[in-house]
């Protein structure tokens, strides 16, 4: 009888208590050792330092960066590996009071964007995150390499780092409309090759990529990566070893005859033509 005739009074109370106790949490809530905490915890993954415009809290537990910078350091100097328009994570509040709530990331880049999940638990911190439309020739780490890459990318990620290890996980990229050129071999120039698609599975393990059936195609022309990427870190410059499999149809086997002939060597009884490329990551040999 008294719940009946009170019932507006308890809802109201209840209400009331409600909002108090989520915006005392929000006021009183450790945001700077939170803020803190991310970005130690994204360096210690990515192993990088970061470099971020101030954070600003979105309620009731969200945050969002603005020009977010993975630097790596060579001396004196930090060089941008990876940059992010703008970069936020949310913290659901059901998860908050758990010791490594699941939270939701989104991000701008190179003109695509990206959205996933991540964890900070201890002994096995975990992010998958998704991207699509990024603008690959914009990506600092693809600048480095000794040739041009284009072209629109998508794909997922998954990266895992167990018990303070260094983070194993894998890339599946899909990328179109794109170009592979500044190809030279012995100084002699290759031309460029329009890539209609090129998809595939990258491992990684600690340094190292692995690519695993990486594809490409366009009209005239197929075929295949595979090999291996040591890339840079405090010790090691970075290298690569990774061999290009292709085979050409009727039009460039007539536009490109004189180039075809000079590595006729290397094809195999399938057709396949093959470029080595071997060496510094930054100035690796290209050969036969």
């Amino acid at each position: 009888m008294f719940i009946k005739n009170n019932y507006k009074s308890i809802i109201g109370y209840t209400l009331f208590s409600l909002v108090t106790f989520v915006l005392s949490l929000y006021f009183l809530f450790p945001k700077e050792d939170i803020k803190a905490r991310i970005i130690y915890e994204i360096e210690k993954a990515t192993a990088t330092e970061i470099n971020a415009h101030s954070g600003n809290w979105a309620f009731p537990l969200g945050i969002t960066f603005k020009n977010f910078e993975f630097r790596k350091r060579t001396g004196n100097i930090h060089n941008v590996v990876g940059h992010l328009d703008k970069f936020s994570i949310e913290i659901p509040v059901k998860n908050i009071f758990t010791f490594s709530p699941v939270s939701v990331i989104s991000a701008s880049s190179y003109g695509g964007s990206l959205k996933g999940i991540t964890t900070l638990n201890n002994n096995n911190r975990m992010t998958h995150v998704n991207w699509s439309n990024v603008d690959i020739s914009r990506i600092e780490k693809v600048r480095d390499i000794p040739a041009e890459l284009t072209g629109i990318l998508s794909g997922d990620i998954i990266l895992n780092l167990k018990n303070n290890s260094l983070p194993e996980g894998q890339i599946r990229l899909l990328l179109k409309n794109g170009k592979l050129g500044k190809i030279n071999i012995m100084g002699f120039p290759l031309p460029d090759i329009p890539l209609n698609e090129l998809n595939g599975t990258i491992d990684i393990k600690g340094q190292t990529l692995s690519l695993k059936d990486t594809h490409f195609k366009n009209n005239d022309i197929k075929g295949f990566i595979k090999g291996d990427i040591q890339l840079q870190s405090d010790s090691d410059p970075g290298n690569i070893n990774i061999a290009i499999k292709f085979q050409v149809g009727e039009k460039m086997k007539k536009d490109y005859r004189g180039i075809l002939s000079f590595i006729e060597r290397t094809k195999d009884r399938e057709g396949y033509y093959t470029i080595q490329i071997k060496g510094d990551f930054k100035k690796p040999l290209v050969s036969l």
